[in-house]
């Protein structure tokens, strides 16, 4: 073979080898690019939710990810299923809106309805009230001591105001009064709370959530079902405050006297971290309706679920069977998916 035949066959070699060449490298190039495009995806649906408004130098807390809601997933699709179908039968018997947040706190998966719409907390801003006092108490070991007499005057003048258990101008810890509050729900000792609370801690707790701070709007305040669980989150991780200070909070919410929630709708003796709040609609200063809510965590053995209803409903009964219905549901998927007790 002469040489330039030799050449030209080892062009043709050099060429092919040259397409093949060209297509591995195209072909890894797509693939690292859309390695690339898959990693900025999971980037900006997995997003750290860090404490913000710290005087640290050096770190920088992280308290909970914010995640992709799991509706590609079969056991967390039908369990949305399972909610919507709840939330249409309780808008056709009258309630005007309806939301649920569903959060499997071992998987780290979610799923929910109208989980955005936005409430009136009522009462449910009782647990930053809490955070608040005991975020305070870790650095001052006698604040829960301290004493606070209570005067009724605190309570401001509205009809649905459910009258306090306290006794005027007896001397209560704040211990007693954070218990009372979260516990009975009781009106006196939130507004002897309030009244006597370094506002810069309660102001730290939605700041460092990143939730909207009520201040002195708290009677237009609103806040959604998935925001408002970011405050059950950070207790059950214990990433806010101490994990001590993070177990005496969730063990008050177990002790809540309202039953007729997300307690109705689970097995008795079922432990349930919640809280609730009502609100009462009204229309020119007639009532018209009621908002309610109930968030908690309930501990299903090994497998605890973070899950807030707020429903938006005639009366306070049908509001109570909507979340009722809707709690049923989220544990009869869950003993499904994993079992009996």
């Amino acid at each position: 073979m002469n040489f330039f035949r030799q050449w030209k066959d080892s062009g043709r070699l050099v060429g092919a080898s040259l397409v093949v060449l060209g297509l591995a490298v195209g072909f890894t190039g797509g693939y690292a690019q859309g390695k690339a495009n898959e990693t900025n995806l999971i980037k900006s649906s997995f997003s750290p939710i860090k404490e913000s408004g710290t005087s640290y130098t050096f770190v920088h807390p992280l308290l909970a990810y914010r995640t992709p809601e799991a509706t590609e997933l079969g056991e967390y699709a039908s369990l949305k299923n399972a909610f919507q179908t709840k939330v249409n039968l309780a808008t056709q018997s009258g309630a005007s809106r309806v939301s649920v947040y569903f959060r499997d706190l071992e998987a780290g998966q979610w799923v929910g309805i109208n989980q955005e719409d936005t409430y009136y907390p009522a009462s449910l801003l009782k647990v930053p009230t809490m955070i608040a006092y005991y975020k305070e108490a870790e650095g001052n070991p006698y604040l829960l001591s301290d004493t606070i007499s209570y005067d009724p005057r605190v309570m401001p003048e509205a009809s649905f105001d459910a009258p306090s258990t306290l006794v005027a101008w007896r001397p209560y810890s704040i211990k007693e009064l954070i218990k009372s509050m979260i516990v009975d729900s009781d009106n006196g000792a939130t507004f002897t709370l309030l009244n006597r609370i370094n506002s810069n801690y309660l102001h730290a707790v939605y700041v460092a959530l990143g939730v909207p701070d009520p201040g002195d709007n708290s009677a237009d305040y609103q806040i959604s079902a998935r925001t408002y669980a970011l405050f059950f989150r950070v207790l059950y991780n214990g990433s806010y405050l101490s994990s001590n200070s993070s177990e005496q909070a969730l063990k008050l919410l177990s002790q809540t006297t309202f039953r007729d929630g997300l307690d109705a709708g689970v097995p008795q003796g079922t432990v349930i971290a919640h809280k609730y709040g009502e609100h009462v609609l009204t229309q020119s200063g007639v009532a018209s309706g009621v908002e309610l809510s109930d968030c908690g965590i309930v501990y299903y053995p090994a497998h605890p679920y973070l899950l807030c209803v707020m429903a938006s409903a005639p009366s306070e009964a049908s509001a109570e069977k909507i979340i009722a219905d809707i709690s049923r549901a989220a544990y009869t998927a869950t003993q499904q998916q994993y079992g009996d007790k």
